[in-house]
């Protein structure tokens, strides 16, 4: 009888011990409890010193793990960057096909998949502010559907534009101090942007950030289209030492996106939060390198180098004296069926709104 009683009391116990364990998982903030790893190989070519991925390591990726912090859910990274994926204008199709499961894709890199993101290159002279011309693309984006069906043909869904060309300027071996002296010298830029230069009389060479240091060392360029942030970190003082401030404006060339199978299987609270932070990372970049590139001509002056402002006459001129490549742009995309003349008028819309120093009212002509 005594034995019974012992183990009764042992049973209760056990059943008051399970009870109060129940209890106080329940009361327990989420982020006690055992989480569920989603792991993410997130790319872009650049290397850590470049902006975009500085601010993915020390803004979006934190700031995401903040935030996941409060669900049942932790993002095990895999950080790959500097071409341990994809080099530069890789990333689109690394994360086409799963190598990547979400990263930063090139925009001016194909502008035959996804035309309609490189509006701000065919729109210069319009604004070089960063974080306004990112909100711009992210309202198109919401406006026009064709933007994310451009994206869903890639096997992608975006999260949010971004970008580092706040207000390009033209850095060279050989000294310019008028729009004259463009010409015939070799300009190298992205691409898109070649035809600012063209129509000026220069000669344009496609390159990139990664090359322009030495292109314009060994002259295979006498200068190149460049941002501030860029001009700073990449030392092209020492090479080009003559800077151009042409206030040539700036464009989105970034955008985040996610392999469309992944986004499928992730957690609906973790896709507002990744979506969230991308559109909020835009921000960060955007003011990021205007506070760098604000600094560029005075810590070029101080490096030895010389600055020259653009007179607003032949900015004025340069600008008015380009082919309407904006006009040319959209009736390309009417042509396949996309609403280009639409959707330049609510950029250029956008930024009227937006008391843009517009220097030509490219949908109006």
């Amino acid at each position: 009888m005594e034995e019974t009683l012992m183990v009764s009391r042992s049973r209760i116990a056990s059943l008051a011990m399970t009870a109060a364990l129940s209890l106080s998982a329940s009361v327990l903030p989420q982020s006690a409890l055992a989480q569920q790893t989603i792991n993410m190989t997130i790319v872009s070519g650049f290397p850590p010193v470049a902006a975009v991925v500085k601010q993915l390591q020390e803004f979006y990726i934190p700031e995401v793990n903040k935030a996941l912090a409060a669900t049942n859910y932790r993002i095990k990274w895999n950080e790959a960057f500097a071409g341990t994926v994809a080099k530069p204008g890789g990333e689109l199709d690394a994360i086409r096909t799963g190598l990547a499961d979400m990263g930063i894709v090139l925009t001016p890199a194909h502008a035959d998949k996804i035309p309609l993101y490189n509006i701000g290159f065919v729109t210069p002279f319009t604004s070089s502010d960063m974080k306004l011309l990112s909100r711009a693309v992210d309202h198109l984006t919401a406006s026009f559907p064709q933007m994310s069906a451009a994206w869903a043909k890639q096997g992608q869904v975006f999260l949010g534009a971004s970008g580092v060309g706040d207000d390009y300027l033209i850095l060279s071996s050989k000294p310019i101090n008028s729009l004259a002296d463009l010409k015939g010298m070799k300009i190298g830029g992205i691409g898109l942007n070649l035809r600012w230069v063209q129509s000026a009389g220069a000669v344009g060479v496609v390159s990139n950030l990664a090359e322009f240091y030495n292109a314009t060392k060994t002259g295979v360029v006498d200068g190149v289209l460049m941002w501030g942030e860029a001009v700073v970190n990449q030392k092209m003082h020492e090479v080009g030492p003559h800077m151009l401030q042409a206030r040539l404006g700036g464009a989105t060339a970034y955008a985040m996106t996610v392999n469309a199978g992944v986004w499928k299987k992730l957690p609906d609270e973790v896709k507002k939060i990744l979506q969230d932070k991308a559109v909020a990372f835009g921000q960060v970049l955007g003011g990021y390198v205007m506070d760098v590139g604000a600094t560029a001509p005075q810590r070029y002056r101080d490096a030895g180098g010389k600055v020259v402002p653009l007179s607003e006459a032949d900015r004025l001129a340069w600008a008015k004296g380009m082919p309407n490549i904006a006009k040319e742009w959209a009736a390309g995309l009417n042509k396949q069926g996309l609403p280009g003349d639409q959707i330049l008028t609510a950029y250029m819309d956008f930024m009227r709104q937006n008391k843009q120093p517009i220097a030509r009212h490219w949908d109006k002509e």
